[in-house]
């Protein structure tokens, strides 16, 4: 019997996006929940492309943004809800899913997909259709060794500042019910605007409240106290086996007084203990971050993003349009992409 793949775009709204993802391995950035409170900070909606032949799935999170010209594009939502795939999929299916995907989106009327990788899911997949460029690395702790091994893996100042502030009394907690809402919006506010932060990671109440609210017990805080106050705090998740560092803030009176490890270490152990699977600490774009995640384990893979032309004639036509308005040449796809949605003030 022939078996066709099913290919279809669903919203967050739609019931049987939770029932796909139970046939995945997936964290936080899939669950519908989570997408709408992304939604509402960024003001855009997110719906998930499902390819599916006879059990197998290939899912795909994308923001479709408003029409340019009648242009439409289609991108991963802004954190790393990349593609992924159902075990049983292997390297062929994998190929015809994709295949299948973009064809769909080009009969949607979308001329480019940009991708942002996954943890858990590279994006080789699209090298042969598209341009997949390099960033930084993405640190991660397997849970599944004993806990004495993972500490012993870590950078020996790690371990001494772990016992240090064990010593000093800074042992965080886990609040789940986020009791120290307030007190946390208010340090993660004045870290933003000690780093000069982007819009993009200036995160207001409401956002905090909808993570809370929304997306449950995949959700927390853990906080660290220190003479009366919360001196530092993370938010965490937690899915299907994946523990993560999403966000992080430190009391500005308490700078260089807290060791950030303490955090790191309480999560570390009740992570372990539960029998979960990873602890996620992320990139990031400043070299010293990176240098501090990397200081916890030596596991980590490489973030992509993939560059896609959709549709090539119309792609081409586009970027000519931007050529002339901007009076300056298009980036090719591993610059700015697509090439004719970048600002013309700026670049001229």
């Amino acid at each position: 019997m022939l078996i066709i793949m099913d290919v279809r775009t669903i919203d967050a709204a739609d019931p049987s996006w939770g029932s796909l993802l139970e046939k995945v391995r997936h964290d936080i950035f899939h669950l519908p929940e989570y997408l709408a409170v992304e939604d509402r900070f960024r003001e855009t909606v997110t719906k998930l492309l499902v390819v599916e032949e006879a059990g197998v799935v290939m899912l795909m999170p994308l923001v479709f943004t408003a029409p340019l010209s009648g242009v439409w594009d289609a991108s991963s939502p802004y954190r790393h809800a990349g593609p992924i795939f159902s075990a049983a999929a292997d390297a062929a299916w994998r190929r015809r899913a994709v295949i299948a995907a973009l064809a769909h989106l080009r009969e949607s009327g979308v001329v480019s997909l940009f991708l942002r990788s996954h943890p858990q899911a590279g994006l080789e997949e699209f090298a042969e259709v598209g341009s997949v460029v390099d960033h930084s690395p993405h640190y991660l702790i397997p849970l599944d060794l004993p806990l004495e091994e993972i500490m012993a893996g870590m950078r020996k100042g790690h371990r001494r500042n772990m016992r240090r502030a064990a010593k000093e009394g800074q042992v965080a907690v886990h609040d789940p019910g986020w009791e120290h809402l307030e007190e946390f919006h208010g340090i993660y506010s004045a870290t933003m605007d000690r780093l000069d932060a982007r819009p993009e990671y200036r995160f207001d109440r409401r956002y905090f409240e909808g993570s809370r609210d929304e997306v449950g017990e995949h959700a927390s805080l853990w906080v660290l106290e220190m003479d009366g106050i919360v001196a530092g705090a993370h938010v965490v998740t937690e899915v299907d086996g994946t523990v993560q560092y999403l966000l992080g803030a430190t009391h500005p009176d308490c700078r260089g007084k807290l060791s950030q490890v303490a955090i790191f270490d309480a999560v570390l152990r009740w992570a372990h203990a539960r029998g979960d699977r990873q602890y996620v600490l992320g990139g990031g774009a400043q070299e010293p971050l990176l240098h501090f995640k990397a200081g916890f384990t030596k596991e980590a893979v490489r973030e992509t993003t993939a560059r896609i032309v959709v549709d090539p004639v119309e792609y081409a036509a586009q970027s000519a349009r931007w050529s002339v308005l901007s009076g300056t040449v298009a980036d090719g796809v591993e610059g700015f992409f697509p090439a004719y949605r970048a600002p013309i003030a700026e670049r001229v």
